[in-house]
């Protein structure tokens, strides 16, 4: 079961959340960093999260669209596709291996390394506790979304990856990770 009151947490702090919601009473919610589908019980403990914050507008019930920080108009109900995000996942050809490490990207920010086909890819750290709500994971490539599945190959989560402009490149940084793990493992 996915936590709501961590994700009303995480994208209160954003400046666009996006909240789309399906027939079968279930709702995508979205930073554009990230995407989890919440089951109506795990909605309304995001609701109620989010609205719970005194820096944040309340969610109107049963509101559908975009929130934003940025603006005088704080909700738009504009109606969204987020749908389109998730029909990737045919396109997620390689399961996406997440590794141990980690790093610090050029902007600073503290970043996992995962593996996809022959690519390495990073997501920022603060977006892992995703991984546990699903079982799999898949991906394009180390520069499209990494797909969050559960044992019916359903779309539980999304953590869109980041890029690192720093001046060695990831291949040669996790070369150099296990080569130094390698020597500290063979010296003890």
């Amino acid at each position: 079961m996915i936590d709501g009151k961590e994700i009303a947490k995480l994208v209160r702090k954003k400046n666009n959340v996006i909240i789309e919601k399906f027939e079968d009473g279930s709702y995508n919610v979205t930073d554009t960093y990230i995407m989890v589908k919440l089951c109506e019980d795990e909605f309304g403990k995001f609701f109620a999260k989010y609205n719970s914050y005194k820096s944040t507008a309340d969610i109107p019930f049963n509101f559908e669209g975009t929130i934003s920080s940025a603006g005088g108009n704080v909700f738009g109900e504009n109606k969204l596709n987020t749908k389109t995000v998730t029909s990737q996942i045919g396109n997620a050809k390689y399961e996406a291996v997440i590794t141990d490490f980690y790093k610090k990207n050029d902007s600073g920010d503290e970043v996992r390394l995962f593996k996809v086909g022959n690519e390495i890819g990073m997501f920022n750290r603060d977006y892992e506790f995703l991984l546990d709500y699903g079982v799999k994971y898949k991906a394009k490539d180390n520069k499209n979304p990494i797909f969050i599945l559960d044992n019916q190959d359903q779309v539980k989560a999304v953590i869109m990856p980041v890029l690192d402009k720093g001046e060695k490149p990831i291949k040669e940084m996790l070369k150099d990770l296990t080569k130094d793990n390698y020597l500290k493992t063979k010296s003890a």
